[in-house]
């Protein structure tokens, strides 16, 4: 029995080619990959990419990290807490601006985050290893000319 309502080939390709749904289901597929990364030291989502943040970019005040993550400053400041109370990261005054805290990481939080790198690390490896390093540098340029585009301030 045919479906009640059938769609030429054309549509299926517009779906399939639709940029939106295509990133939105790599973030989901991604997100169900890499869980097991931070969940294995006891992380959330959400400390986990605070944290990388600010492996990153370390000292960094956290309305610096709302540049980096797609999380709510609540968000990022509850992460922020639960990784301080973890001892994973120090917070510490500003080097030229006393109203300014800087998050930095504490010998704990670098070694947990190298362990969780190195994980994140072969994932990638795995999911990239058959492409050449030509392509891969064209993927990622890709990415970045895409979100230029999206968010030309970052």
């Amino acid at each position: 029995m045919k479906p009640a309502s059938t769609k030429d080939d054309t549509s299926r390709l517009k779906f399939e080619r639709n940029l939106s749904y295509r990133v939105s289901m790599l973030n989901f597929l991604m997100g169900k990959v890499t869980k097991d990364i931070y969940n294995a030291q006891g992380l959330t989502s959400h400390q986990w990419k605070v944290l990388s943040v600010v492996d990153a970019f370390a000292p960094i005040p956290a309305y610096e990290i709302a540049k980096w993550v797609t999380l709510d400053k609540a968000a990022i400041s509850r992460a922020v807490r639960q990784l301080r109370d973890l001892r994973l990261v120090e917070l510490r005054p500003h080097a030229t601006d006393a109203r300014i805290i800087d998050i930095v990481m504490t010998k704990k939080g670098t070694q947990i985050y190298a362990t969780m790198n190195k994980h994140a690390s072969k994932l990638q490896a795995r999911l990239l290893g058959s492409l050449s390093v030509e392509r891969q540098a064209l993927f990622f340029s890709i990415l970045d000319e895409i979100e230029a585009r999206l968010d030309p301030e970052r």
